[in-house]
């Protein structure tokens, strides 16, 4: 692997100056990485979900519990007011294309959304891009783990005392996740085809399965995201990152 793959991880605590430009396309070799607040006021989710589609209104409709139903809504309106702006195009009318497995891009622009908890992250590319964010929550990670990983990421997981260990597994898995939605595989691909190093310095994809070329097609960027939740973003070739706040 280049040494200049491997990724420091970038802070990402949006301040009061943060605020998103008016110009959000991104440039060639760049990632626009917005962060928003998903616990929005009660007038906020009403103008969000008013941008959504009729599909899009059904699914917001469908979820039985108010706080997944709203926070939903809030990140997929959030994710039209963002690739409106960028492609300067109203809300209502970006029309999404799906590639096989699902993964949706609009014309001319690559983006990707996750969202845990309150928070959502949006990546804007010109190159495939994935991005995971996870409110880590007490579960058996280490059975996950032993099940899902790659045998060298075990290896090196297993060497941790539990308290690290279990950090460290969520800074993993949102890698990993990453790199699932920057392929736009998902869960077509098992989660031990591949294998990721983390690093103090960052991360870094060591193979994949399927991809020759994947060591020095994929670079591995660790978030820190200002919060409980961990986060990662995968892109396509070294890239860098302009990260903003929404709204």
């Amino acid at each position: 692997m280049p040494e200049s793959m491997t990724e420091a991880a970038p802070g990402f605590t949006p301040g009061p100056d943060w605020a998103a430009p008016g110009a959000l396309f991104p440039a060639k070799g760049d990632v626009v990485l917005i962060a928003a607040p998903l616990d929005v006021p009660p007038e906020r989710l009403s103008r969000l979900v008013d941008l959504l589609s009729p599909q899009e209104r059904a699914r917001y409709q469908s979820f039985a519990h108010e706080q997944h139903r709203a926070r939903w809504g809030a990140a997929r309106g959030t994710l039209r007011e963002v690739l409106g702006r960028a492609t300067v195009r109203a809300p209502r009318d970006i029309a999404f294309l799906y590639a096989a497995h699902g993964k949706p891009r609009i014309e001319g622009l690559r983006f990707n959304l996750s969202h845990s908890g309150g928070l959502a992250l949006i990546a804007l590319g010109q190159i495939e891009v994935g991005v995971d964010v996870e409110l880590p929550r007490r579960r058996r990670s280490d059975a996950i783990a032993r099940r899902f990983f790659a045998p060298g990421e075990q290896r090196r997981l297993f060497a941790l005392g539990e308290a690290e260990r279990y950090r460290e597994f969520f800074r993993l898995w949102t890698c990993k996740e990453a790199f699932l939605k920057a392929t736009g595989e998902g869960l077509s691909r098992s989660l031990r085809s591949y294998e990721i190093e983390l690093a103090d310095a960052g991360a870094r994809l060591l193979w994949a399965k399927g991809i020759p070329d994947a060591a020095d097609r994929y670079s591995i960027h660790p978030l820190e995201t200002g919060t409980a939740c961990r986060a990662a973003l995968v892109a396509e070739g070294r890239v860098s990152l302009r990260k903003y706040r929404w709204p």
